[in-house]
């Protein structure tokens, strides 16, 4: 499906896109994947107001980065801006509470369309792996259970269920509807689609690679929880130190994160491992994507996995895990390698398996991008989500 190059025309109306954080000149990766879509809803013509709502801040204020004009304020300021506004469509990322009641107190009958995402999601366990290091972790994660999980679990169920607002959502991936959030609020959908995030085959464009490049793997990921699974990166390298071509492998490691340090100290010691403890723009990731071939990104816990994702549209073989949501997106043997859970000698044979097979790295490299452009490039995510939202007003 093409977008069409035709602006939208001017009866659609102004649309308001309520969100929990947005990207600023100081903080560039807060959302970064709401900010995409709303540059490529501007560039189709779609006029967009953005309220990024952040409950301690008592008075409302602006701000505008890379074009897009942000109002920051409480739940209070934003039923105030949408009594004094006209919107056509209300687009709501992460809904939570401050974000919902606002549109019910002030009655709106336009259309609201609520995007799920993660942890707003799901029970209050799906998370298990970040509260196993210690008793007080586990304290810490029953008292969320009873602070935040199981009233936000309720209200979500309820908001399914609302008879009121002329509501639908729409999910990531097939996997996370019915294998986490219908489960987990415990009632199903009844008015939803499943849209990918963004893959932005503009800024990740495929680019045939070398099959020398098989021999370079990159690994970039956040070090702040265990849901990323680093460690076992790290396990599956000092596997891969103990094979006799160990030394014609090179390895890049980047991230950020308080695991940092810790998780890659192994590591230190290979003349052949390079850590790079640091953040790095999209124009710099990919950069990196054109020098490496494989992308090592094993995972515990992902409704998609975008950073995987994006990689494999600019043409590095994802090696990743076989679990929640990554085979709706990785085809094993067809468009990346899956290993099973928990399981970093099926990374490392993996990568064994690429360095003595050309052909499959060329062939993988390729369908990967092709199949990622197709189901997950522009035309496939904003395109139809500016449908969605078209579809919705018109309604």
């Amino acid at each position: 499906m093409a977008i069409s190059n035709r602006p939208l025309s001017n009866n659609v109306g102004r649309v308001l896109l309520i969100c929990n954080a947005y990207p600023s000149s100081s903080n560039l990766y807060r959302n970064g994947f709401i900010h995409r879509r709303v540059k490529g809803y501007q560039e189709k013509g779609l006029e967009v107001d953005v309220f990024y709502n952040h409950q301690p801040v008592a008075k409302a204020y602006t701000y505008e980065f890379d074009g897009v004009i942000v109002r920051v304020g409480n739940d209070e300021a934003l039923e105030k801006l949408i009594q004094e506004s006209s919107y056509g469509t209300y687009l709501v990322h992460f809904a939570e509470p401050t974000r919902i009641e606002p549109l019910r107190r002030s009655g709106v009958k336009e259309p609201v369309i609520v995007w799920i995402h993660g942890f707003e999601a799901e029970a209050w366990y799906r998370r298990w792996f970040n509260f196993i290091g210690s008793a007080e972790d586990i304290r810490a994660a029953l008292r969320k259970k009873t602070n935040y999980y199981n009233g936000q679990n309720s209200f979500l169920a309820g908001l399914m269920n609302d008879e009121n607002l002329n509501i639908s959502f729409v999910n990531v991936s097939d996997w996370f509807q019915k294998n986490i959030v219908e489960p987990d609020v415990r009632t199903e959908f009844k008015n939803s689609v499943t849209i990918p995030n963004l893959v932005d085959e503009k800024v990740f464009p495929y680019r045939k690679k070398d099959p020398a490049l098989r021999k370079k793997i990159l690994s970039i990921r956040p070090f702040a929880s265990m849901k990323y699974a680093n460690d076992q990166s790290v396990s599956a390298i000092l596997e891969l130190s103990k094979r006799p071509f160990f030394g014609d492998l090179e390895f890049t490691i980047c991230g950020q994160g308080p695991l940092f340090d810790k998780t890659v100290a192994p590591l230190r010691k290979f003349k052949n491992v390079t850590l790079k403890n640091e953040f790095f723009t999209q124009e710099e990731i990919s950069q990196l994507h054109a020098e490496h071939g494989v992308f090592l990104c094993p995972t515990r816990f992902d409704s998609q996995g975008v950073s995987m994702c994006e990689a494999v549209s600019s043409g590095l073989v994802a090696v990743t895990s076989n679990v929640a949501a990554i085979p709706e997106f990785i085809h094993h043997m067809e468009t990346g390698l899956l290993a099973p859970p928990e399981d970093s000698l099926a990374l490392a044979d993996l990568i064994e398996i690429l360095y003595f097979d050309e052909e499959l790295f060329e062939n993988l490299s390729g369908t990967g991008s092709s199949w990622m452009a197709k189901n997950c490039g522009r035309s496939a995510t904003i395109g139809r989500e500016i449908e969605l939202i078209q579809g919705r007003m018109s309604n």
